[in-house]
């Protein structure tokens, strides 16, 4: 996908409009290729600020509808997203910018293709396999209509984290913006 492709999609003019939720769900829940390149350009020129709480706000809502009480798993997204807030908060160096494009690309693959939860369905017990981000549309869609399926994420849980090591003032500034939240 070309720079103008990808802006389109994010429906936004350039990197400095990338500022609101939309933006960052477009870009995470795309399942089309967008090269590393393109989401390092984007990533370059985005506030800092306004990416690291798009990133919380994002990651906020996944687990919130995260359905079941898996708690292993609520912790792996969690950690993500630690990592993700980490790596932004911190990408005005280029080798950090470079690892958060490079993070965020693969969240974005796992998440919207690569992952599989397994779907039960509470009414005929047939079981379909989904991406994560699908999963969750299933979970959010269960709020309104009530429980359809049993969620399996067993075969998720083992997303390759790559070792991101956060200061400790990167800890306290994630717990202080969960706060204000």
């Amino acid at each position: 996908m070309d720079r103008e492709k990808l802006y389109k999609l994010l429906d936004i003019e350039g990197p400095q409009d990338f500022e609101y939720f939309e933006n960052i769900a477009a870009l995470l829940e795309c399942e089309d290729h967008i090269s590393f390149d393109e989401i390092w350009t984007l990533l370059k020129d985005v506030d800092k600020d306004s990416l690291v709480l798009l990133i919380n706000n994002y990651f906020e809502e996944v687990l919130e509808f995260l359905p079941g009480d898996d708690a292993d798993f609520f912790l792996l997204i969690d950690k993500i997203r630690l990592a993700l807030m980490g790596l932004a908060r911190n990408s005005d160096d280029e080798n950090i910018l470079g690892n958060l494009a490079e993070e965020m690309n693969k969240f974005r693959i796992w998440y919207s293709s690569d992952s599989q939860v397994i779907c039960q369905s509470i009414l005929t017990n047939a079981e379909e396999t989904y991406s994560l981000r699908d999963a969750l549309v299933f979970a959010r869609l269960e709020k309104i209509e009530g429980p359809g399926y049993f969620y399996d994420f067993s075969l998720c849980s083992d997303y390759p984290l790559d070792e991101y090591i956060m200061s400790f003032g990167d800890v306290i500034s994630a717990e202080e913006d969960e706060e204000e939240n």
